[in-house]
């Protein structure tokens, strides 16, 4: 609920309670009884204004920009902890066992005339055997540029990941109070009708902050965002069949005219006070990026490119990992006399595939025998899932991982109009089962719930109200109708340790007020209704208004907890890794902590809507029992409930619709494939390792 939405209905409210009390006044006759209820009320008036501008001033918790300035500062002191955790979880998921860097080297590159200046040449990192004394490392590289703004570009498997993980592991560790925090972001899912500004702070509170100190670090320039995937916001080009157009290598040809990512360039060339001075870090393969229009190339940035590593670099480096193993010495040996296999190595990804592959056991002279790239793609690949098994071992065999991986990139490659997705959203892959078949299904334990709620409410008492059992049945099918019209993509979550702590404190505060101050409009709402209805002889109306006075008290106040309750009380509990944080037993915690507030407001509704409506003379409250009033409001916010928070109980669903296409402990499933290096974490997404990892996959 907006601000200017709660006033108009406080507002509203006052000037139903003022002509209510002028009516009676006017009217005459009353005693000091009933001049002491129309003075009630308008200090009730009055008080409900004053209450809401009370509420709504504990809201202003920044009221000067310097205090704004200080927490964006120590928000950011706080996430960097946390960030760097995760980046050297990422960065040794994707260097390997060994832990040895790639003597990865990049050259810059002139594009336009605004660009910027830095140093001619530098490498990943200045330690390792393969090292040059001379070139500087990417984070040195980066500091030492004329202006803050980076485009690092590459083939297929040059290194970019790991190039922009190992930059932001860096810039944190040096990082001085006052300097950006790097936050690697997707773009590949960007919805471009929110603001860029809008993806940072989404993406920030995904790292495990809150909405407001997000808010703060984006305003006060406290994000340093590198942005991966803009040459996988648009699919390539195809024929007039709607068949892909391969280029030489067998890749698809990239779009010139890829709509989204030039509106993603324009949007960064134009973001900021002066442009120039705000940075950012942006990775793009070099076909796509060259393919776009050069004059919509992003300004005032200093462009590198990787360069492919060479045979030299790739022997130091399996000799020092392999250092005395023959069946390596072997492979060394002889591969200047194989050009296909030499040729593919000079990628980085394929280079820790082949490491991968062959750590443990197994003769990488064997690839010798592959005649073309691709049939060798195909064997290392083969061998790849069967070696992070060999190396992690979990209750799975190869062939079921396989399958199951080939699900979810199945799933992503039936995308939206943008082309093939890339992020895995564990919330998100309840479509795999079929769009139509979860939500009906949820559809159903929805109206499940909501009966084994309400029903013990009226078949235990004596002689309910008929009409509560037909209120019952239209919930059931509102209920029906509004789940199976629903997503459920991003359920509230608790992770553990967090029920008893500031965020249920801010749910508490944040719901529990609003609940008084709105559960008010219901019954002096009905004031009015009651007068109008007693003027023009609805006799039959009047005497239900204190059922649906306290219906609308009850829808006011749940509005609490549907709203700023979960907004601000429950936006910063995802982790670094959401995937790692969302698991069902979290979502089906906030479930029910979110369900206990409801139920909670709805009491305080029933009570509050209950004593305004005393003041009037024309409502019987005694013509609808109070046993029948406390049931209808609870029934109403039992349907509210589980209209709208049912994270857990549609995941459950999911598992039961989707059980043998995929395991039974998707999120454990998905945590060790992360682990054993078959996914990588970008954003707060899952991805596969490589792009080609989840292309063979889906056409396996």
């Amino acid at each position: 609920m907006t601000k200017r939405l709660r006033w108009l209905l406080v507002v509203l409210a006052t000037v139903c309670a003022a002509v209510w009390a002028l009516v009676q006044l006017l009217r005459g006759g009353q005693d000091a009884s009933g001049v002491s209820s129309i003075v009630s009320m308008v200090l009730t008036s009055v008080g409900l204004v004053l209450a809401l501008a009370g509420y709504e001033s504990t809201r202003r918790t920044v009221p000067q920009p310097v205090d704004a300035l200080q927490h964006a500062r120590s928000a950011a002191e706080t996430l960097a902890k946390s960030l760097l955790a995760a980046e050297e979880r990422q960065l040794r998921a994707l260097v390997g066992r060994d832990e040895e860097l790639l003597s990865v080297t990049f050259t810059r590159r002139p594009d336009g005339g605004s660009s910027g200046a830095g140093p001619d040449r530098g490498q990943l990192t200045s330690s390792g055997p393969a090292a040059s004394g001379d070139l500087p490392d990417i984070v040195t590289y980066y500091r030492s540029c004329t202006k803050p703004r980076l485009v690092v570009t590459g083939a297929p498997g040059a290194g970019k990941t790991v190039l922009s993980v190992a930059l932001v592991r860096g810039l944190i560790e040096g990082r001085q109070p006052d300097d950006p925090l790097p936050v690697r972001v997707s773009l590949a899912e960007w919805d471009m009708k929110d603001s860029f500004d809008e993806l940072l702070t989404g993406h920030l509170i995904k790292a495990g902050t809150s909405e407001e100190r997000a808010t703060w670090m984006v305003r006060n320039g406290f994000v340093l965002p590198v942005l991966d995937g803009l040459d996988e916001m648009d699919p390539g080009l195809t024929d007039a069949d709607r068949n892909p157009r391969r280029g030489p290598d067998g890749r698809q040809l990239p779009d010139p005219e890829a709509p989204r990512a030039l509106a993603a360039l324009k949007v960064l060339g134009n973001h900021g006070a002066m442009v120039s001075r705000f940075p950012l870090i942006l990775l793009c393969r070099t076909r796509h990026y060259d393919a776009l229009p050069s004059g919509s190339h992003l300004e005032h940035a200093v462009r590198v490119d990787i360069d492919p590593m060479d045979h030299g670099r790739v022997v130091e480096h399996l000799t020092t990992v392999f250092r005395g193993e023959a069946r390596w010495l072997a492979f060394v040996r002889d591969l200047p006399a194989h050009p296909v296999l030499r040729r593919a190595l000079t990628t980085p990804w394929w280079l820790l595939l082949l490491k991968a592959v062959y750590h443990r056991r197994g003769d990488p002279s064997e690839l010798f025998g592959c005649a073309t790239e691709r049939a060798l793609k195909d064997r290392l690949l083969s061998l790849f899932i069967p070696a992070v098994l060999d190396l992690r071992p979990a209750p799975y065999d190869a062939a079921r991982v396989r399958d199951w991986l080939g699900v979810i990139a199945r799933h992503l490659r039936n995308g939206p109009g943008a082309g093939e997705r890339v992020d895995i959203h564990r919330p998100q892959l309840w479509p795999i089962a079929g769009p139509a078949r979860v939500r009906f299904c949820d559809s159903v334990a929805a109206a499940v719930v909501f009966l084994a709620l309400t029903l013990p409410l009226l078949l235990f008492r004596e002689s309910p109200a008929p009409w509560l059992f037909g209120t019952v049945g239209i919930g059931v099918v509102l209920l029906v109708w509004e789940v199976s019209r629903q997503a459920g993509d991003r359920p509230p979550c608790v992770p553990w340790g967090r029920v008893f702590s500031g965020a249920t404190l801010t749910l508490v505060i944040d719901t529990l007020p609003v609940a008084l101050v709105l559960s008010v409009l219901g019954g002096l709402l009905a004031l009015p209704a009651a007068w109008l209805a007693g003027t023009f002889g609805l006799a039959s109306l009047v005497s239900f208004l204190p059922a649906l006075g306290v219906l609308w008290s009850v829808l006011m106040g749940v509005r609490g907890v549907t709203g700023p309750g979960v907004t601000h009380a429950f936006t910063g509990t995802y982790a670094p890794d959401v995937n790692a944080a969302v698991r069902w037993r979290y979502v089906l915690r906030g479930d029910l902590l979110l369900g206990c507030a409801m139920f909670v407001a709805a009491g305080i509704s029933i009570v509050m809507g209950r004593w305004v409506m005393s003041f009037s003379d024309e409502l019987v409250l005694s013509s609808v029992p109070v046993p029948d009033v406390v049931t209808f409001g609870l029934v109403a916010a039992a349907l509210q409930w589980v209209m709208v928070f049912g994270g857990g109980r549609r995941y459950l669903v999911f598992l039961l619709c989707v059980r043998g296409r995929l395991p039974r402990r998707l999120g454990r499933f998905l945590r060790w494939s992360h682990e054993g290096g078959l996914l990588r974490t970008s954003g707060g997404a899952y991805q596969f390792r490589h792009r080609e990892l989840q292309q063979w996959l889906d056409a396996g």
